[in-house]
């Protein structure tokens, strides 16, 4: 019955079975049973052996002979059953498939024994030498050993990309393994063309951003080098046209804020230039040279803390009456360029009215009106010593408008005294009468120092002030010195005394020394 079932299987030559001893064939199992002839067991193993192909010269065929045990139901060997297939039909479904031809294919046993290639070298080694797969490079030894621990797997050759790359798997019919060996490029041929196209995307992306970048960076660096270019040129004094913004960006506000600093620096420029003008305006409106005249010696100097400042000295001599002349010292309240132009105000006040009038309280009085006019809603206000010299009748006479007291000192007695008397501030009340005061002098020599509260209110980097005791002892020291030696010692030693303390209010001074044998 077994028999004449397996000799109707295709492909099946021939059935052969042998007995150890007469037995009821219903009691017969197959190692294979359950499962059939092409059985494994649990652990993947074969349950019967199959030998190598060989060529069969009766049928003219490669055949192959697959043996298997008969066992009864005690487990005793009772036979055995050999059964020998044609090798080509059995793998002809295989050998027909278009990759077969292509590639190295190897069907090969689980000893590694080749069965069949198309490689035409190891087919001849196949059935002469019956040669193992494994015995040809790295490739094939590393296929075996993975064969050998894997139902299926591929393996990469050596190279990169690799030269050339196996495949296997074992077969479900027989004990054998399929082993495919292909080019590497070829099997990779995807891959290699997806990483190709991956790298050309991506060089060509990284080209497009590195022009992007290349381009807003020369935007930058341009703009940057503009900006470098116009400061070079604010540097030296040069303004041009605004800078033109063309993105919102970091540069873009640096050159909008660059544009307004511009502007404002401008702005700036043109103030210093218009305040040194005013400087210069103001410095001719005081005397150029010193006064000499029969019987005195009159030298001012003024020290502004800003550009323009509100301190202000004159001398006139009298046009009415000769020999004698009128000296002035003024301080508008604050300093600066409003100041200065209250300052000029008032000196053109002054002058056009001791044109008109020889007498210190009616000058003062009228300016004192007159400067009201232009005071009354800023409430600005000035300080002012009106002093007038008689040379001829050896006469002082005073007004104090505010004004701190001339310093007088007699050079031949080594006396000090102060040059007093009442008196408002120029430019609060437009009905303030003011009075003059006067002394007569006698033939010694003396010497008169009038000065804004600058000079002796003047602080060093202690906080501490210059002074009148230390200015008085100056003069004690020098007073044989002329008007304008005596200044310049007063000059220096205020600016040694002040050290790196900034100058706080505006200096002025005047010296006058009247002798008979001037």
């Amino acid at each position: 019955m077994v028999r004449s079932q397996l000799t109707r299987v295709e492909g099946v030559l021939s059935v052969k079975i042998t007995w150890v001893s007469s037995v009821v064939q219903d009691e017969l199992r197959f190692k294979g049973r359950g499962r059939g002839w092409f059985g494994r067991r649990a652990d993947s193993r074969w349950l019967f052996d199959i030998t190598p192909p060989v060529y069969n010269v009766e049928t003219n065929s490669k055949t192959v002979a697959m043996v298997t045990d008969m066992i009864n139901e005690n487990g005793f060997k009772v036979g055995g059953i050999e059964v020998v297939l044609d090798f080509e039909k059995l793998i002809s479904r295989t050998v027909k498939k278009p990759w077969w031809h292509v590639n190295k294919c190897y069907i090969v046993d689980h000893k590694g024994t080749v069965l069949i290639s198309t490689d035409p070298e190891r087919q001849e080694e196949a059935w002469a030498a019956r040669k193992t797969f494994g015995d040809k490079g790295i490739l094939e030894q590393r296929t075996l050993e993975a064969l050998r621990e894997n139902v299926s797997g591929t393996v990469f050759g050596p190279g990169r990309p690799p030269g050339e790359i196996s495949g296997f798997f074992h077969l479900q019919e027989a004990p054998w393994v399929m082993v495919v060996i292909a080019p590497g490029k070829k099997v990779l041929k995807p891959i290699i063309e997806f990483r190709m196209v991956f790298f050309l995307s991506a060089m060509g992306c990284i080209g497009i951003v590195l022009l992007f970048i290349r381009i807003m960076s020369s935007k930058t660096t341009r703009a940057i080098n503009e900006l470098s270019r116009t400061a070079s040129n604010l540097a030296h004094g040069v303004f041009g046209e605004p800078l033109p913004v063309y993105t919102r960006d970091e540069v873009g506000i640096l050159t909008e804020n660059f544009n307004i600093m511009t502007s404002q620096l401008k702005k700036g420029v043109q103030l210093q230039k218009a305040m040194d003008i005013a400087k210069e305006v103001q410095m001719t409106l005081l005397p150029k040279v010193d006064f000499n005249g029969r019987g005195v010696e009159i030298s001012g100097l003024s020290t502004y803390c800003d550009e323009t400042g509100g301190d202000y000295f004159d001398f006139i001599e009298s046009d009415l009456q000769s020999g004698r002349c009128h000296v002035i010292v003024g301080d508008v309240v604050g300093h600066g360029i409003g100041a200065a132009l209250l300052m000029a105000t008032l000196r053109a006040l002054v002058r056009a009215n001791i044109c008109a009038a020889d007498r210190p309280e009616l000058i003062v009085s009228r300016v004192n009106r007159q400067l009201c006019l232009d005071t009354a809603e800023q409430g600005n206000f000035a300080s002012l010593f009106h002093l007038f010299i008689d040379v001829t009748g050896r006469k002082l006479q005073w007004v104090r408008a505010g004004h701190d007291p001339a310093i007088l000192f007699n050079t031949v007695t080594g006396v000090f005294s102060e040059l007093k008397g009442d008196g408002l501030v120029l430019g609060l009340n437009p009905e303030y009468a003011y009075q003059s005061n006067s002394i007569s002098l006698n033939g010694e020599r003396v010497l008169l120092l009038l000065g804004s509260d600058g000079v002796w209110e003047a602080v060093n980097e202690e906080n501490e002030q210059y002074g009148k005791e230390r200015l008085k002892e100056l003069i004690r020291e020098n007073g044989e010195c002329s008007p304008g030696a005596l200044l310049q010692l007063v000059n220096e030693s205020i600016t040694q005394f002040r050290g790196g303390a900034a100058l706080c209010d505006d200096i002025t001074l005047v010296a006058i020394v009247i002798d008979e044998k001037l």
